[in-house]
């Protein structure tokens, strides 16, 4: 699922706060909350300085969610909002438990789904107030990110919803297969691998919608394209203690070139949980828009496939390799399309997930 992290301010708001987390580590997300120093519960840490807290976990969790007021969740993250493409959702619950706001990148951050989710754990009632949600349209950086798609051009989303808020029609076109049926106001242009009958041409339609792995040759089909790219790498990587960013990046992207692959499509970092707070690799995560996902040696040695042992990496982490157990774990059982490789004290491997496109 991701990380959460929550952050509560009194005890009603901890007892709150609890039964969301236990709520959310059963559907497999990682918790950690916080309430201040003087209202300890169990599975709560104390803090001190809620702006240092807010900066710390803005930075590490994929989602934050405060118990309590808007106005205080506001004043918090407003000094580290980047973009909609970098900031974790956030969400606010009151501490009556009466509603689930999505305060803060609802559709690429997810908190209009965490907002739904979290009002169905503790009782609440979700609060989305997005345009195209409010209106029943569809939303192509939601539907991205829940399809683990890359936008290319972020700028061309906030085209295409105003278009349909406009109630003009939008050209809809993939490589990959889609099920499902088209949502309202978007249509098919050409049937490619969907073998669905096209019911518009691109030249008729100003906006459109284009999903697919390569580069668009032609800059895209439509005046106003909004390419999507399956981001459906998995990367797994170990590395002996304190490598260097500048390292792990330049031995990544190399990798990447060699094998005809782009950094674009990288979805998700992996490791073992040792390296959950190894530097170097918390900050490829975050250079290339992914999360960081860990897992304890025994978790790892329950990886299904064929890998390459190490007897140096059993004596050091437990378990006889890091980067393509981590890496077949993050895909699922996916396809390994680069098998492990050695440098300067850093190991890689990258496999590929399936995505299934549906609506």
């Amino acid at each position: 699922m991701g990380r959460l992290g929550v952050i509560a301010f009194s005890k009603r708001g901890g007892k709150l706060a609890e039964k969301l987390m236990a709520g959310c580590r059963e559907l497999g997300w990682e918790t950690e909350g916080y309430l201040p120093a003087g209202y300890a519960r169990a599975g709560m840490k104390p803090f001190g300085s809620l702006r240092d807290l807010t900066g710390q976990l803005f930075g590490r969790v994929d989602m934050l969610v405060f118990m309590g007021a808007c106005g205080i969740a506001v004043r918090a993250v407003a000094p580290y909002i980047k973009s909609k493409l970098e900031d974790p959702g956030v969400v606010v619950i009151d501490e009556c438990g009466t509603f689930a706001i999505s305060l803060l990148s609802g559709h690429v951050g997810g908190a209009n789904a965490f907002a739904r989710l979290a009002a169905r754990i503790v009782g609440a009632a979700p609060v989305i107030t997005t345009a195209t949600d409010r209106s029943g349209l569809f939303a192509a950086d939601e539907w991205a990110a829940r399809h683990c798609l890359r936008m290319m051009a972020p700028e061309t989303v906030k085209e295409i919803s105003a278009r349909l808020l406009a109630g003009e029609q939008v050209g809809f076109f993939s490589t990959l297969p889609v099920s499902g049926e088209l949502p309202a106001g978007l249509v098919w242009t050409e049937p490619g691998e969907n073998k669905m009958t096209a019911t518009a041409s691109a030249d008729c339609l100003r906006a459109g919608i284009v999903v697919s792995p390569g580069p668009l040759d032609d800059g895209g089909r439509f005046p106003v394209c909004c390419h999507l790219l399956p981001a459906d790498l998995v990367v797994g990587m170990g590395c002996r203690k304190g490598k260097s960013f500048d390292d792990l990046q330049a031995f990544l992207y190399r990798t990447l070139q060699e094998n005809g692959l782009t950094w674009e499509r990288v979805g998700m970092l992996c490791s073992i949980r040792e390296k959950a707070g190894e530097e170097g690799l918390v900050r490829l995560a975050k250079s290339l828009h992914v999360p960081f996902r860990t897992w304890s040696g025994a978790q790892l040695l329950q990886a299904e496939g064929t890998f390459a042992a190490s007897d140096f990496v059993r004596g050091q982490m437990g378990v006889d390799n890091v980067c393509e157990r981590s890496a077949a774990l993050g895909s699922a059982g996916g396809e390994k399309l680069v098998e492990k490789q050695a440098y300067h004290g850093m190991t890689l491997a990258i496999y590929r997930r399936k995505i299934r496109l549906s609506f």
